[in-house]
């Protein structure tokens, strides 16, 4: 009995505990991995086009959108983590306050998004109104997640940690597991519908619903740690200053941490990779393989076959790509050698992908592309791990050159030029939609614009999921390989560095 009462996991490491960190991912994962096809529901399954009358507008709105709404999220990211720091410790916990209400605001957000009612597709201003309005509630509840402060606030201890971000990690995979299966779902409710259009939302308005119904019981299983500020330490603490980061110290920073520009550089051009070949795959094998080029008719079922496929490929990298970068990782012996080398295979591959395209030899099966792509991105998802650890390591350059922690400085950094550049690539796919006037019938899901343009779209669609990304995945290779400063001597020096005064500076508080 006592061997068993010594085994017993305690919280935040018990099974109860574990699920209440894991189960709210489920909704966030679901609406991340759906929000990257919010561009394809308005060209294709929306019915915008067809209710204001102008071919191509559902394109160069989305594009507007997408930029805009890049900028909002990296403005008031800060704004909202700000609201949830300051709020007041109560027994239910405030960040777990907040991550309630922000799974409220991210399901109703989303399926408004993916429901656009008819009166409001026929007018310009209630089509911003309602989309802008709707997209501020989905990034509203994105940003309320307050699961990373709970554990904080839960345990100091590491190997717990690591634990809880383990099943973390798992738990958003899985949760993006029915979004990759999202068209296939859609295909099949069409079947009743009869109205691609409709079916796209009613699927998105059932798998929103059982997201958030897992999320809120992980909620009810998760608990938070209630620290009240005692009165004495308020007094205590009243007339303390504590040293804060000034803008000199920023700007010193931002002069002299050149590990941190070519990192962030280097890491958004290869990632704009992911960003072109990702969203452009979508159109790609749905034009290329899945409808008559003649007639601009798309065979549904097939393209939700072949896309059901694709996105079972997907699922299978993701979880395989973090085990495999683990042991590549410790094989090539530094993050930035790893990292750097897997964009080099990445871009090799896309090559050899743009040479099958030219000769014809992909066009023999949508599976040739699928299996292709699948071999490719795993490297570009195996560098993640190392490109996380390089977040890490730039943070510890910045303490090294500086004498100051500024960790959240150059998070934010990476956040901004992150975010810019992802802005960029949507502006980039929308300006292409844009110029062939592309446009769909929301109902068949056929081509309702110019079908002699079609060939010449699918080319350059085809340029999009091969030499672009192929390009980028070689300028991150060089960049890493030419300008990253840390060299194997600066990181001995820089690592024996800061031990000794995180040693130095854990004495002195334990005295």
């Amino acid at each position: 009995m006592s061997k068993k009462e010594k085994v017993k996991k305690q919280y935040p490491e018990d099974l109860r505990s574990l699920l209440g960190f894991s189960l709210p991912n489920i909704l966030l994962a679901f609406s991340t991995v759906i929000y990257g096809m919010f561009m394809q529901y308005l060209t294709d399954y929306s019915g915008i086009d067809a209710a204001i009358g102008i071919a191509g507008y559902a394109a160069g709105f989305g594009t507007i959108f997408l930029i805009v709404s890049r900028i909002i999220d990296a403005l008031d990211d800060p704004i909202q983590a700000w609201f949830m720091d300051s709020a007041k410790e109560r027994p239910f916990g405030k960040y777990r306050l907040y991550t309630m209400c922000g799974i409220f605001l991210l399901a109703t957000g989303m399926i408004a998004m993916f429901s656009i009612p008819d009166f409001v597709k026929s007018n310009k201003v209630l089509l911003a109104v309602w989309v802008f309005f709707w997209y501020l509630m989905f990034d509203m509840g994105s940003a309320f997640n307050g699961i990373m402060a709970i554990l904080q606030k839960a345990t100091t201890d590491f190997k717990v940690r690591t634990k809880v971000m383990t099943w973390y990690r798992m738990f958003l995979i899985l949760g993006g597991i029915p979004a990759a299966f999202f068209v296939p779902i859609a295909t099949v409710m069409n079947a009743k519908y009869n109205d691609m259009g409709t079916s796209v939302s009613v699927t998105c308005r059932i798998v929103i619903v059982a997201a958030m119904l897992i999320s809120l019981i992980g909620i009810a299983l998760l608990k938070e740690r209630y620290i009240p500020e005692a009165d004495e330490q308020k007094e205590e603490t009243k007339n303390e200053k504590p040293e804060k980061v000034s803008a000199k110290d920023v700007l010193f920073l931002l002069k002299t941490n050149k590990a941190m520009w070519v990192h962030n550089i280097a890491y958004v051009i290869g990632n704009s990779a992911y960003g072109f070949a990702g969203t452009m795959s979508a159109y790609f094998l749905k034009w290329y393989f899945c409808a008559d080029q003649a007639t601009g008719v798309v065979n549904n079922e097939y393209y939700g076959a072949v896309n059901g496929t694709y996105g079972l490929l997907n699922i299978i990298g993701t979880l395989t790509a973090p085990l495999v970068a683990s042991w590549f990782t410790k094989k090539m012996g530094s993050v930035d050698r790893s990292g750097r080398t897997c964009m080099l295979a990445s871009g090799i591959g896309y090559l050899v992908m743009f040479v099958f395209y030219l000769t014809g030899i992909m066009k023999i099966s949508p599976f040739v592309y699928i299996i292709l792509y699948f071999l490719v991105s795993l490297p570009t998802s195996m560098a993640t791990i190392p490109f996380l650890l390089l977040n890490v390591e730039v943070a510890d350059y910045s303490e090294y050159k500086t004498g100051r922690n500024m960790t959240q400085i150059t998070n934010s950094v990476m956040n901004i030029i992150s975010k810019t550049s992802t802005a960029l690539t949507t502006a980039i796919i929308g300006a292409l939609l844009v110029a062939f006037h592309y446009t769909v019938d929301s109902v068949s899901g056929n081509y309702a614009g110019d079908v002699s343009q079609i060939p010449s779209m699918i080319n350059s669609f085809a340029l999009f999921v091969t030499i672009v990304p192929a390009a980028c995945c070689l300028v991150c290779w060089i960049i890493y390989k030419k300008f990253y400063p840390i060299t194997p001597e600066i990181r001995e020096a820089m690592t024996a560095e800061l031990k000794k005064k995180h040693e130095a500076a854990n004495a002195e508080s334990s005295n």
